[in-house]
């Protein structure tokens, strides 16, 4: 089997089902916000779940440190470093890079650009983005991928039909930021630690509370800037 081709076959399905829903929705439904709220809460409650996945403590170094302490850490570090590069704002200028290239004909550019950053925010910062390339590579195990491909293609046909066009470019950001770490398996070439999994599943699960809460309209936290408390596990514990 090709090493990296679960991330693939979820970036194209994305890509594919997103076209395929444009079409087929061409009678967009009325008012996107309040489409989003049912996904908000669907959202924040699958966030509360991961969050509780911490290991009961995480070695650094010499030392067993809580995973919950751990989770904080990732976090707050991620924070400061993302809000420092302003991955958000970056993440926003690659939407605005789409829109300007391929959809100049549509009119709501404002709607386009938040359609595809909540999308991706979803599809990227859940742990089976992370966690799956690896399965794919060491293990030729798809399982994982193919299961978060399924889930991605619900929601992208969910959010397009309610009027967000840029929900298909998605499809990009994952065959992007699983692509590297398909990278990073193939480098390592091992199976990636459960302590090290969990972390991340209950770090994944506290940037998708934000999420939720965005689509919720409860109040607007910039998830995107938080995404390197992904990578903090892994950089922490080596």
């Amino acid at each position: 089997m090709i090493p990296g081709i679960g991330t693939i076959v979820n970036g194209v399905s994305v890509l594919f089902v997103g076209i395929l829903s444009r079409i087929v929705f061409k009678k967009e439904l009325k008012n996107f916000e309040d489409n989003l709220l049912p996904l908000g809460l669907l959202v924040l409650a699958l966030g509360l779940r991961e969050s509780l996945k911490n290991p009961d403590y995480v070695r650094f170094m010499s030392f067993e440190v809580s995973g919950f302490i751990f989770t904080i850490f990732a976090v707050i570090v991620g924070a400061v470093i993302g809000n420092l590069l302003k991955i958000e704002e970056r993440i926003k200028k690659f939407g605005d890079y789409l829109y300007r290239k391929f959809e100049k004909s549509d009119p709501d550019q404002s709607k386009f650009i938040e359609s595809y950053l909540t999308t991706t925010l979803i599809v990227i910062t859940g742990p089976l983005a992370i966690i799956g390339p690896f399965f794919d590579v060491v293990e030729s195990n798809l399982e994982l991928l193919l299961i978060k491909t399924a889930l991605d293609c619900f929601l992208v046909i969910f959010i397009t039909a309610s009027g967000g066009k840029g929900a298909v470019y998605s499809g990009v950001s994952i065959l992007i930021y699983q692509g590297f770490f398909t990278l990073c398996a193939l480098l390592i070439n091992s199976r990636i630690d459960p302590l090290i999994s969990e972390s991340i599943a209950g770090i994944g699960g506290i940037l998708l509370i934000g999420v939720g809460i965005n689509l919720l309209g409860i109040k607007k936290i910039p998830v995107g800037n938080y995404i390197l408390s992904l990578f903090v596990p892994f950089i922490l514990t080596l």
